[in-house]
Order: structure tokens, then sequence, then C-alpha cells
């Protein structure tokens, strides 16, 4: 019979004390749930790990990942950006600037610069909603003009056009 001695057996680690399993694609992450699914890079076709956080409840975040595996296996899948509105329409303008009249540009160019930005600029481009929007269409109608003044139903509606353009290119 052999003996052995502790320091001949192999150092034994510890089990960690993790409590957070990744159980089916979520995860809880301190306070909050997580989900995590796999998405092709549509530059490589590589498929990467996606995690997305801040779900208050398990169910929340299941729900959120079944919904992200649906759009993912379609193409559909956006990934969470911080781009504000105000980064994606300077970048819009940009992309436009070669395919539009120059007047017309120049329309959009007012418009985003002095009714849509100082308003909902710093908001993230994914978080913008139509409740938003009708709040800033309402907003502008009470008192968007110079010193207060309530905008014209024409401006507005031009200013509509405008962000009508913009937001349908970015889907």
């Amino acid at each position: 019979m052999s003996t052995t001695t502790p320091a001949d057996e192999p150092a034994r680690q510890k089990p960690r004390k993790n409590t957070s399993k990744l159980r089916d694609g979520v995860m809880k992450r301190g306070k909050s749930w997580s989900y995590v699914i796999r998405v092709p890079d549509p530059a490589t076709g590589a498929s990467k790990p996606k995690w997305v956080g801040g779900f208050d409840t398990e169910e929340a975040a299941k729900a959120a990942r079944d919904e992200a595996r649906i759009r993912a296996r379609r193409g559909e899948y956006v990934n969470r950006s911080i781009s504000t509105v105000a980064d994606y329409l300077a970048e819009w303008l940009e992309t436009h600037a070669a395919t539009v009249k120059p007047k017309t540009l120049a329309g959009y160019r007012h418009d985003i610069d002095h009714y849509i930005v100082p308003r909902i600029g710093r908001m993230r481009l994914q978080a913008l909603r139509p409740a938003v929007i009708s709040k800033l269409y309402r907003d502008l109608a009470e008192h968007g003009g110079r010193d207060g003044q309530p905008l014209s139903a024409w401006t507005i509606s031009h200013i509509h056009r405008t962000l009508r353009k913009a937001l349908a290119d970015a889907v």
C-alpha cells in the first residue's frame, strides 16, 4: 500500500460560490436578469454571443430572448445601440447629402437642427417611441416657434416629413 501525503495530492480547487447559473440562455447578473443568444456577424458570417441585460424578472428576460431568437433567425436582429437620435440624424444627413437637391438638404438640416435635435436629440435611437414623437409635435404646436410662439401646422407637417423619412431609412 502506498501512502500519500497532502503534498503529493494535486491541489484541490474550492468550488466557486457562484449561485447564478446560465439556464437556457438566461442568467441573473446582480439585481437584474440577462439573456444571451448567438447572432451571425453580417461582416464575417461567424456566430457571436450577444448579451442583453437589465430585465426585472426571469420571465421578462426569457420573453425578450425568445423574441430576439426569432428576429435572429429571420436576419432581423438589431443590436442594442447607444446611438442617439442626434448621432443618427447627423449620419443620415451626411449620407443623403449627395442624393438630394441642395435646397431639400437645407430644409432637412433646418428641421433637424432647430426643432428635432434640441428636443429629442439626446435620446437613444432605440428608445424612440411613437408617444415621444407625438409629444414632440404637440410641444412644437404649442410653443415650438420663436419666443415660445406656436408653430404652424404646415411647419409641423414639414418637420414630420423630415423625421418620417429619416426614421424610415433607419428601419
